[in-house]
């Protein structure tokens, strides 16, 4: 017989599962809320528009927003959407409370803020003024007739009968006494003297290097008399000649003296004072006055408007202009107008207030076409629509 072979058999066995661990059920997702595009403040103003009282607002010298000067309140209204021109006073003044909230400064800046507050009482506190007269707004002893006649003309025909524009966008004007010029000399190195008897540290004003070379006028008192001089004398020719950088609304100013080149009297050169890079000033529009000493030199040299993105760009030559100074004499030009300082040969000390405007730089967020005054801008605008136009 055929014995039979043993044959394995093999059990079937089913494959093996990996059991996954139960997928969570999905949570509900909030719906989102649909919003409706925030409507934007509009670049030129109602004029026909009469904006509501608000009268009734705190109005706080030393503290900016979310207490501003009343005053901004009325200016910004007329910029206001027109659906909203039309709206109750409580709604607009929400409105504007909420854009100008974004203004509100940083712990820190708030801080640095409250530091210059103080450092501001104690000096007006201890230093007693040797011309206490500068100290309050004066037009018959701080202004030229003919100034005074321009302004009380507020027309643009009596401002340009003393100005006088050497190149484009920079203004010349006869303005200051030479006595009140003398004055507030003699009070800032007074100031100074008292500061290095009492061992009292002198604020440093903004970008003129260490060490402090200036002082700040706003710190000894004058803030008061500089708010004036901005919104009674400057604001209105600004606002013919810068309307497009808030000429007409001019609400903060930062005002010194500062001293270039060597000891009065001595007309040597000063190493340590080698005039100024090229640079722009931190503000919208500035007022440069010379004061006056002995000296020679000391120029402004023009090199032409620049936005943020083009301000190391070449100068043109039609752009290209230097200014030398005389006693009195005030020069008006753009916040962002590249210029360099030349060197001094003496001493010569000059008054410099930089002005801005937090409407102007709130309407400016919401513009999104170029700024119109830059050369490169428009040029590299010119070239995008040339290109567009090309077949």
């Amino acid at each position: 017989m055929r014995s039979q072979s043993k044959r394995r058999h093999r059990t079937k066995t089913k494959p093996r599962r990996f059991l996954r661990p139960p997928e969570p059920e999905p949570q509900p997702q909030p719906v989102r809320e649909r919003r409706l595009p925030v409507p934007r403040l509009r670049h030129f103003p109602d004029k026909g528009h009469l904006p509501e009282d608000y009268s009734d607002l705190v109005d706080a010298s030393e503290i900016p927003p979310p207490y501003p000067p009343k005053w901004i309140f009325e200016l910004m209204e007329r910029h206001l959407p027109p659906a909203l021109l039309r709206a109750p006073r409580g709604e607009k003044l929400e409105y504007m409370k909420r854009i100008l909230a974004g203004h509100v400064p940083s712990p820190e800046d708030f801080a640095r803020m409250e530091s210059c507050i103080q450092y501001r009482k104690r000096i007006c506190s201890s230093y007693k003024p040797l011309h206490p007269q500068l100290y309050k707004m004066d037009p018959r002893a701080f202004f030229l007739p003919l100034f005074l006649r321009a302004i009380r003309g507020n027309t643009i025909e009596s401002f340009f009968d003393i100005i006088e524009e050497p190149t484009p966008k920079v203004y010349t004007f006869p303005m200051l006494r030479l006595a009140f010029c003398k004055m507030l000399m003699n009070e800032v190195e007074n100031f100074q003297n008292w500061a290095l008897r009492e061992k009292q540290e002198i604020n440093n004003p903004d970008s003129l290097g260490e060490p402090a070379r200036g002082t700040t006028i706003s710190d000894i008192g004058m803030k008061g008399m500089l708010d004036d001089l901005m919104k009674q004398f400057i604001s209105p020719i600004s606002k013919v000649l810068f309307p497009e950088v808030g000429g007409g609304c001019l609400d903060s100013q930062n005002s010194f003296v500062v001293p270039y080149g060597g000891d009065e009297g001595e007309l040597s050169f000063d190493e340590d004072d080698n005039g100024m890079e090229m640079h722009v000033d931190d503000s919208d529009i500035t007022l440069n006055v010379c004061l006056g000493k002995q000296f020679t030199g000391g120029e402004i040299y023009f090199v032409g408007r620049r936005c943020r993105n083009h301000v190391n760009s070449g100068p043109k030559h039609e752009e290209t202009f230097l200014y030398s100074h005389v006693v009195g004499q005030a020069l008006l030009y753009h916040g962002r107008h590249r210029h360099y300082v030349c060197p001094s040969y003496g001493l010569r000390h000059n008054m410099i207030m930089r002005c801005k405007s937090s409407l102007f730089n709130e309407v400016t967020k919401c513009k999104i076409d170029f700024p119109d005054w830059c050369i490169e801008c428009l040029r590299e605008h010119t070239a995008s629509r040339q290109n567009i136009l090309k077949p």
